[in-house]
């Protein structure tokens, strides 16, 4: 069992890592951090990794619990994101597959970062076939990770290399939002980093 912050179109490294634990416990009490996985999600762009940026209403000075974090929908940023991730992955082998679900979850337009981030989890969960509930902290455990370290950034290359429309002169780029793994490889995306026996029993 660990604990893991929220996390909006999240890392390959964090998937892996939320689809192996038996009992994901997902912190909500923790003070919100900006520009961190919780709302932020990286793809890959004809002119490189661009970042995402979810809005969040928030008075400057003020500490805000991530459970009470509001959307900002004065922002086009839903018109901004999905027309980035058009963009990036309209001609992947799977982005048709995939599109119409994410526009889904854009049409709901909750709330919260909590509500939207769980939209998201649970669309995964059914794409990916993974089986772990999440769990939402009770009160504050102050266990989370360090996300920049472990769930951002390049390193480490947490599944084999696939085939990405914008490969960085010829090199995999590792550690993408998982939109990035789904739009080029699909339901295969699993099987690139899922031990063996997990493997054998969700096929």
């Amino acid at each position: 069992m660990s604990v893991f912050q929220t996390a909006y179109f999240p890392s390959l490294a964090y998937v892996r890592a939320l689809a192996l634990d038996a009992e994901p416990i997902i912190e909500i009490h923790e003070h919100f951090v900006k520009q961190s996985i919780r709302t932020r999600c990286e793809i890959l762009t004809a002119n490189g990794v661009l970042q995402l940026n979810v809005p969040i209403i928030h008075e400057s000075g003020k500490k805000l619990a991530l459970k009470d974090c509001q959307i900002d929908y004065s922002k086009n940023w839903i018109s901004d994101h999905w027309r980035a991730i058009e963009s990036a992955y309209a001609n992947a082998p799977h982005f048709e597959h995939y599109a119409h679900d994410i526009q889904a979850i854009y049409r709901q337009a909750p709330s919260t970062l909590l509500e939207l981030n769980s939209l998201i989890w649970s669309w995964l969960a059914t794409c990916l076939g993974f089986e772990a509930q999440l769990i939402y902290s009770s009160t504050y455990l102050g266990k989370c990770s360090t996300d920049k370290k472990e769930w951002l950034g390049r390193t480490p290359q947490v599944t084999k290399g696939y085939q990405q429309l914008f490969e960085s002169q010829g090199l995999f780029v590792s550690n993408l939002s998982i939109l990035d793994g789904l739009f080029n490889e699909g339901p295969l995306l699993r099987k690139l980093f899922l031990p063996l026996h997990l493997e054998d029993n969700r096929m």
